[in-house]
């Protein structure tokens, strides 16, 4: 053991520059937990559209309406129908997915519906903070009493279509509101959002090539941290309460190469909880959306080929009263099987993770601070290399996995997620954090048994063993010490 100041690694070359690193690095930790809370508080499976909407077309007509709300707001949407049409049509409402979108996200879905003799409104989706499905429900059975007493619609035959989380928010309308007629269920999740968002996630990982311990990191660990910190809205929403309630007929589509809903296992709860006559389709290779990708793998404007056919076909039929006989298409394969995820222990929960970091970066962080303001006083600093490994490592460790973390995170969306580059399916950037904590662990286990033959400057050496202790089983929850 020797006598020296804290290696210049660390000092950054002066004790000011050393201040102002620890600081800038306790703020960006505060930064990067508040995006981790917003990043979870993003609702899942949202119907990704492109920003551009075709003008509607001249075989159609367009009338603006005014939605008038349960609780007195006012929503604003819009009626498409075919401009030939000489007797009352049927009527369908457009359920937005995910997010806070307006009637243009579903204005291609309207015109190729209204091409298939159908009067249909979209309208603009009351702006939330977080989804609250039975709110939206009392939203859709208002748009639907608007439509209903549109000119030229058959009143007793307006019923609903809705995309992903509609999927969610239509049978607690229809199970409401026996006025609608029908319901039309595209890419529809039959599990509870937190379920079927982990499945997404998942899916994004593997699409990126992303194996081993990182996969589970980023999916089964986060979403039950979101979870249980009440950050994920709805996010054990049961459907099979409310499809069971259906009185209505229920057509569902699903395509075979959805990655954001798993089709199968959806498709399968819905045959076993409706007691309605129930059609199930499948389109090969059609993804989430039913819309046909371009060249870069972007969607298109442009509903997949026979989508329109099929619905249309279905709600005429409907409409008119021969209900078609319970169909289901074979299932078919699923890319993987979605699993329900368990609650967290207490140590798992979010108040234990945040006194986890909190006392990481204490420990770690107090031992060059402590060494700097001696140094700065003049005074001697005993210390000893593994115990400054340790605290340089374990420092680095913690807030180079905060700051992988929430990056890769918060760069998924629907098109996938960005992991940087990859060596033998794990990043780079993350083998580089998964060694630092190996050192870490080595480390604290030489500083401990340094720690023996160390008689002056025990409660630094303490405060610095608590966190080297600590951060072995830490770093192992989530993945670090895994392969």
């Amino acid at each position: 053991m020797r006598s020296e100041p804290f290696p210049a690694a660390m000092c950054a070359g002066s004790g000011s520059s050393t201040i102002v690193l620890v600081i800038e690095r306790a703020y960006r930790l505060l930064s990067l937990l508040l995006v981790v809370a917003a990043l979870a508080a993003v609702p899942s499976a949202a119907a990704a559209v492109p920003p551009s909407v075709p003008p509607i077309p001249s075989d159609l007509t367009s009338t603006d309406v005014s939605i008038h709300t349960r609780d007195g707001k006012t929503l604003s949407g819009m009626v498409v129908a075919p401009r030939a049409a000489t007797h009352p049509l049927p009527g369908l409402v457009l359920v937005h997915g995910s997010g806070n979108s307006r009637r243009k996200s579903v204005t291609p879905e309207a015109i190729a519906f209204a091409r298939q003799g159908i009067a249909v409104l979209a309208y603009d989706k009351r702006p939330l903070d977080q989804p609250v499905y039975s709110l939206l429900a009392d939203d859709v059975i208002a748009a639907a009493a608007t439509l209903r007493d549109q000119p030229g619609v058959k009143r007793d035959a307006v019923g609903l279509w809705g995309i992903s989380e509609g999927g969610w928010v239509e049978p607690i309308a229809a199970s409401r509101s026996p006025e609608i007629a029908f319901v039309v269920l595209a890419s529809a999740p039959g599990l509870t959002p937190l379920r079927v968002q982990n499945w997404n996630m998942l899916n994004k990982l593997t699409g990126a090539g992303v194996t081993g311990a990182l996969a589970g990191t980023l999916s089964d660990r986060f979403y039950r941290l979101a979870d249980d910190a009440g950050l994920f809205a709805e996010a054990d929403h049961d459907p099979q309460p409310p499809l069971a309630a259906v009185t209505q007929p229920v057509l569902a589509v699903y395509g075979t190469a959805d990655t954001q809903v798993p089709a199968a296992e959806s498709a399968a709860v819905l045959t076993r909880t409706i007691r309605t006559p129930l059609t199930v389709r499948f389109l090969p290779g059609a993804g989430h959306t039913l819309r046909v990708l371009d060249g870069d793998g972007i969607y298109t404007d442009e509903l997949f080929p026979a989508y329109a056919e099929i619905v249309g076909t279905w709600v005429r039929s409907t409409a008119a009263g021969r209900i078609p006989p319970p169909h289901t298409d074979p299932l078919p394969a699923q890319r993987a099987t979605s699993d329900a995820l368990t609650p967290s222990a207490w140590w798992e929960s979010w108040p234990a993770q945040i006194a986890a970091l909190a006392v990481l970066l204490l420990g770690f962080l107090s031992y060059p601070i402590v060494a700097l303001t001696r140094r700065i006083r003049g005074r001697s600093v005993p210390t000893a290399r593994p115990a400054r490994i340790l605290a340089a490592t374990g420092a680095l460790a913690v807030l180079g996995f905060v700051a992988y973390f929430v990056t890769v995170a918060d760069s998924a969306d629907w098109k996938g997620i960005s992991p940087g580059p990859m060596l033998g399916g794990r990043p780079v950037l993350w083998l580089a954090v998964q060694a630092l904590a190996l050192i870490t662990v080595i480390a604290a286990a030489m500083t401990a048994h340094a720690s023996r033959r160390t008689r002056g400057d025990r409660p630094r050496q303490v405060v610095l063993l608590v966190a080297g202790a600590l951060f072995l089983p830490w770093a192992l929850y989530w993945g670090l010490l895994l392969p």
